[in-house]
């Protein structure tokens, strides 16, 4: 199987070098590798200068102001039976496609989720390293064991050519994609050993615009998917709803337990919290990162600001019945 590797950019002068010297430098070599240059105004096009003799190189006169569509252009140079994708922003481990081209060997299989790790950086991409341990090391395993997982990430999936679909009416593509996948049948892998190593917010405004678009789009995507979604996805889609509602009640619990010393509700609201303390030793000791334990405070203060966006969203996307457009990116550091 031929393997097309292929990779949009805006303004992604400070880490896009870092990335294509990933993709080359793999084990197992793709056959081709396309980058987009979706109209950037700073340096990114003068540094893929460099790399002309190495990838297809696809400059965009002008920002089309959405990743898939940048995605859709960059397709029509594709000569791959399988697609792998990442950010700009994000590391390959050396090994990404030699772990992960193996999982296509099952015709069933449609795509490959991989493990993404945070570049360590402040206390908030700390907390979104907490974040990633419980979302794929509890959440993603669980989903693929019962073939339900509704996102391959965008900085870290290989999927087959015929069932990559760059769709811009949402501001996720990559959940957009995932469930078409799952329409049409086909299996999900999460695979743990291809993994990558992504930039995440280093500040507060940064990490608001970033899960405003990741909340909006998936409700945006709940709204197009969810009638023709396999019934297996469909009670997966749902489920961060009982999430939300679990986080709220353990708040509110917590409260009136420790004004009347009830143990029942002190229980009850600090359950999900040993379950977090559970994961984070688990993830300290896994990825040898001490920090995850000293900043465990900030997670819970964070996951605050996201039930506020979570529900926020909700309102404006199910309720009013708005439709997110706008990429909202995260600062570049």
């Amino acid at each position: 199987m031929r393997l097309s590797f292929l990779l949009c950019a805006y303004n992604e002068e400070k880490t896009i070098e870092r990335t294509l010297r990933s993709i080359l430098n793999q084990r197992v070599k793709p056959d081709e590798i396309i980058v987009v240059n979706d109209g950037s105004t700073d340096g990114t096009a003068e540094i893929l200068k460099r790399f002309e003799d190495k990838c297809i190189i696809v400059n965009l006169p002008r920002n089309t102001g959405n990743k898939a569509r940048a995605q859709r252009v960059g397709l029509g140079y594709v000569t791959g039976d399988l697609v792998a994708f990442t950010d700009a922003d994000t590391e390959l481990d050396p090994a990404f496609l030699e772990n992960g081209l193996p999982y296509f060997l099952d015709p069933l299989v449609g795509g490959v989720s991989g493990q993404v790790l945070s570049k360590k950086k402040n206390w908030l991409t700390c907390v979104r390293q907490i974040q990633y341990l419980i979302g794929q090391d509890l959440y993603k395993r669980g989903m693929g064991v019962s073939n339900t997982i509704f996102v391959i990430p965008g900085c870290a999936g290989i999927v087959r050519r015929r069932l990559f679909h760059a769709s811009f009416d949402t501001v996720t593509e990559d959940m957009d994609m995932t469930l078409r996948i799952n329409e049409r049948g086909y299996k999900i892998l999460y695979a743990p050993n291809v993994k990558v190593y992504t930039t995440d917010p280093t500040n507060l405004s940064s990490y608001f615009r970033q899960i405003t678009r990741w909340h909006s789009g998936y409700f945006q995507n709940l709204k197009k998917h969810f009638k023709p979604a396999p019934f297996r996805v469909k009670v997966q889609m749902i489920l961060p709803f009982l999430e939300i509602a679990l986080s709220l009640l353990g708040t509110i619990l917590l409260i009136p337990s420790l004004i009347f010393s009830n143990l029942l509700l002190l229980f009850a609201s600090l359950f999900e919290i040993l379950v977090v303390e559970v994961f984070v030793l688990y993830g300290a000791m896994k990825l040898s990162r001490k920090d995850l334990l000293l900043h465990l405070p900030s997670y819970f203060l964070v996951r605050i600001v996201e039930v506020y966006v979570w529900l926020k969203c909700l309102v404006s996307e199910l309720i009013l019945h708005k439709h997110e457009s706008r990429w909202l990116r995260a600062d570049r550091i």
